[in-house]
């Protein structure tokens, strides 16, 4: 990701509740970071989603940041989560008073995967700007917003900004603009009562100038206002008020991609019959796609920590059935691995603090069972038509957080995923998609 060159970074945070504890066992909540400057958003679920983002920028700065260090960024929003006082014991925290934001100043368009609708980017403007209104007066008709000229304005080079990630998988992050003239109209029982409501709009809109611009209006400048006209039919006072905007969009584009790059192949050929010199390899990321065509392992090597798994699934029939091995191992190893009933006890023999089994595995009997395992992030991807039924595959984004991050400390280290354990060529018994890394 290219950083701006800055020792000075702000940041935005919006947090919302997608299910309260009343709807659910729990309250569950996603939220939105914003990098100023660049106006980089990333969605999150989790305090360390804030982290990584955040951490991006201090290490770009030259800021070193260690894992499980006191200094690094476990700690940095440790004001969430209580802290402990003297006796040991969990304390609720303590935050400073501020005056609180309404949420409503800092609606923005949600990221969607492919370019939205015209109709729907301008209702995303005018429910926006619609929150600034002041409210109604009694038995007058309702103030409202309306777009009166709109034109389309280009963001780049095929509208790239960026990247964004849909549960750690990379897309192309792209941009679309509206050049737009917005009017508010207002309404008041006396001319005095409707000159004091554009008053108050035009403060509204002035103290929200930052809010706005996270909101995605770029530019949001008065044009003009009419004077009080009054209104025959409704014997009431009326005044409108224009604004020039230019409103950015954002959106996830797959480029018309049929799937994402898991291996690359890569052959050395002197262009001579039955060389011995030609060579094979294949290059991979920590990444697999397991597919009913081949199912390849998953092998992640230090030196590094394994935080989450995350996944894209489509199965548009019946789920494969054949089973799943997690192993944890290192270069050299020799004997059958041990062997744990479920991921539970797998995870803590594998992250003992002082006594780690480097050589043990967990076997789901199906790949469902292994897919319990996951929850949904509520995300979608559509890639290709894999199953060829003329319709493009929607595929669903899935996420399994571990309960102890595990270190794999140097080279040796291993983490591998194996779909059909000891089968020369694994692949799924059904039509089916799954992409697979290691985060």
């Amino acid at each position: 990701m290219a950083l701006p060159d800055s020792t000075n970074h702000s940041f935005i945070v919006r947090v919302w509740l997608e299910e309260t504890a009343e709807e659910a066992q729990e309250a569950r909540w996603r939220g939105q970071i914003t990098h100023v400057p660049s106006q980089k958003r990333h969605y999150v679920e989790n305090l360390r989603d804030l982290n990584e983002f955040i951490a991006d920028y201090l290490q770009a700065m030259g800021v070193r940041i260690s894992p499980g260090s006191g200094s690094g960024m476990s700690s940095f929003f440790s004001f969430f989560r209580g802290r402990t006082g003297a006796t040991g014991t969990e304390a609720t925290a303590e935050l400073p008073e501020t005056p609180v934001v309404s949420p409503a100043t800092a609606v923005s368009m949600p990221i969607s995967h492919g370019i939205p609708s015209q109709v729907d980017v301008l209702a995303a403007m005018r429910n926006a700007l619609s929150l600034y209104l002041p409210p109604p007066g009694a038995s007058l008709p309702q103030p409202n917003v309306t777009v009166v000229k709109v034109e389309d304005k280009p963001t780049g080079l095929g509208n790239h900004i960026g990247q964004e990630r849909v549960n750690q998988f990379p897309l192309a992050l792209k941009a679309g603009r509206l050049q737009a003239v917005v009017r508010f109209q207002l309404w008041g029982a006396t001319p005095n009562e409707v000159d004091e409501a554009i008053d108050l709009l035009h403060g509204r809109l002035l103290d929200a100038k930052e809010a706005l611009y996270i909101a995605g209006f770029l530019r949001f400048s008065a044009l003009n206002s009419s004077l009080a006209e009054h209104v025959t039919p409704l014997n009431v006072w009326r005044r409108t008020a224009d604004y020039d905007t230019l409103y950015e969009f954002r959106y996830t584009d797959s480029d018309d991609a049929q799937s994402l790059i898991a291996r690359i192949p890569i052959h050395a050929d002197p262009e001579e019959a039955a060389s011995p010199q030609r060579e094979t390899t294949i290059v991979t990321d920590e990444m697999a796609r397991w597919d009913d065509v081949t199912a390849p392992a998953l092998a992640v090597r230090g030196r590094r920590t394994v935080r989450q798994l995350s996944a894209l699934r489509f199965v548009p029939g019946a789920a494969p059935t054949g089973p799943v091995m997690l192993l944890r191992t290192f270069t050299g190893a020799s004997g059958t691995p041990a062997a744990f009933a479920d991921l539970a006890q797998w995870t803590t023999a594998v992250t003992h603090p002082t006594a780690p089994n480097r050589h043990a595995q967990v076997t789901f009997v199906t790949f469902s069972d292994f897919l319990n395992n996951f929850s949904a992030t509520g995300d979608t991807l559509t890639l290709g038509d894999w199953d060829e039924d003329a319709t493009p595959d929607e595929y669903e984004s899935l996420r399994l957080d571990l309960a102890t991050p595990i270190p794999l400390p140097d080279r040796r280290e291993q983490l591998q995923l194996i779909y059909q354990p000891g089968n020369t060529d694994p692949h799924f018994d059904q039509t089916a998609v799954f992409y697979i890394r290691a985060v």
